[in-house]
Formats: C-alpha cells, structure tokens, sequence
C-alpha cells in the first residue's frame, strides 16, 4: 500500500508518523493493528456443546448419524426440539458457557500469530454488523437445532430465542467471557420489552443491570427497547415509519433501509425481549 496508495495527509494526524517519518500505510502510526471479526462464536460453541452432550455424554446419536442428519437439514423433529432443548449461551450454565469462550479464545490465539500488511498485529472483535445473517444464509444446518440458512446470533449475543433465563443470568453468561482478548471491541445486544423499563423502578433497574456487567469486567452492550407490534407494523407499512431507527449489530439505521432478511431477523429478535 505504501508504494501504490500512500496517504501523507492523513497520516500528518496520526500519532507516531510524523516523529517517525513514515507513512501509515507503512506502519507509522502509533496505533497499527488490523481488526478482523469473529462472526458466529455463540453458534459455534453451543454447537460443540450440543456434540459433547448429544454424542459423547448422552449418547443420544452418535457421530456419524448426527453428520448425516445435518446434510439433510435436521429432518427428524423430535432430534431437533432435543438438540434445540440442550443448554445454550446466555443462560448462566457454565458447562455451556465456556464452549463460547473457548471458540473466541481459539480464535484470537489463532489470528495473534499473523501480521498485517504493515507489520502490525491483527487483534479479534466480536460485532457482526449484518454478516450474521449473510454467513448464516449460505451455511447448513448446526448440532445445536439451527437449521440451514438460519442468521447465526449477532455479534455475541445469543441466538435469537436462546436466552431463557432473563437479564441476570444473559449478563453473568457474558462476563465468562475474558474481553481483554478483543482489542477490536464487541457488540453485545441485549433486549428488552417497553413495559419491563417503565418508570422510575424500570430505570433503576436496567442502571443497575448495566453497572453490574461493567463493573464485572463488560466490554460493550447496546440495549434494544421494543414495542409491541411496532416493527411488525412498520415492515408492512414502510411508509408511515420513515424515521424509525433500530440498532442491528454495532450500529444503528433506519428500519426501512434494512433489507427484507434482516428486517425479518430483527422482528425475531423483538418477539423473544428480556423480561423480569
């Protein structure tokens, strides 16, 4: 990049170039590392989790029949509500918890042995912006119930639905999680019906929730507060909510810019909001 794009004006503003007299593109900033993102960590540790309970410590199915009943898309439905039944992240159950761990911990160890284009080193996030749905699109169906084409969880939340056990127990799920190993920050959604926030006992309690989890060792949570029907009403009438904002996975954008896939993946969402 230094030879075919340099950029001398932009790296006059970045620490360390001018005291070095190298361009950013060469390595002279300061700061010079390259964020790359873990996308599907919650679906991928609560699918070794189900291998492990389904395959080795029930002994439900063995391997071998499990492979086979994900290449057809999970068509037993009594495997499925069972695999789906299983424990997953997001619930306050260790044995499930730190499978998700594991995988972002594999995965920053993994990415920590390379180094970018200008010499820097990678470091891992955790946020998915709309590749959730785009990667799951094109992936099969999973040992923990998700069947193919399914959004995987956003950034690392739970899977939509997966969170059973209400506020308390999603946050301690997520303080398993050692963030010191996600440089390049994580989006964390939590979500919450209108009704459970309201007045002054509401607000109380979601401050109390969120310091709890920061003081905890929390890295980054966005909070959604959905009303009933609301983004039902506005995906079939797109023209009577022109200003309606929604946040989706580390940002936030008009609901009505959002393509059908996803505008359908955070109505699901809304259907399964956190409850006392």
């Amino acid at each position: 990049m230094l030879y075919v794009h340099p950029t001398p004006l932009t790296s006059m503003f970045l620490d360390g170039c001018l005291e070095k007299g190298v361009c950013s593109t060469a390595g002279g900033a300061r700061y010079n590392f390259s964020g790359v993102q873990c996308v599907g960590p919650v679906d991928t540790g609560d699918a070794l989790y189900a291998i492990e309970q389904a395959v080795f410590r029930e002994q439900r199915i063995t391997l071998e029949e499990l492979v086979s009943q994900l290449k057809q898309d999970l068509p037993d439905e009594d495997l499925r509500a069972y695999l789906r039944g299983l424990e997953k992240f997001g619930n306050d159950v260790p044995e499930a918890d730190r499978w998700t761990r594991w995988v972002v911990e594999a995965f920053s160890r993994t990415l920590g042995r390379y180094r970018n284009s200008r010499g820097g080193a990678y470091v891992t996030g955790l946020y998915s912006v709309t590749a959730h749905q785009a990667f799951g699109s094109v992936t099969g169906a999973l040992p923990h119930g998700r069947r193919k084409g399914a959004p995987f969880a956003s950034g690392i939340a739970p899977g939509n639905g997966m969170d059973r056990k209400g506020p308390t127990a999603l946050l301690n799920s997520l303080n398993r999680l050692d963030f010191s190993k996600t440089a390049n920050g994580i989006n964390f959604n939590i979500k919450f019906d209108k009704e459970t926030l309201r007045g002054k006992s509401g607000r109380l309690a979601l401050q109390s929730l969120i310091r709890t989890y920061f003081r905890r060792g929390g890295m980054q949570v966005q909070v959604n507060i959905f009303v009933s029907d609301l983004l039902k009403r506005a995906y079939y009438d797109p023209e009577a909510y022109p200003h309606l904002l929604v946040r989706v996975s580390g940002y936030s954008a008009y609901f009505n810019d959002l393509t059908p896939q996803m505008k359908t993946e955070i109505i699901r969402r809304r259907m399964v909001a956190c409850r006392p």
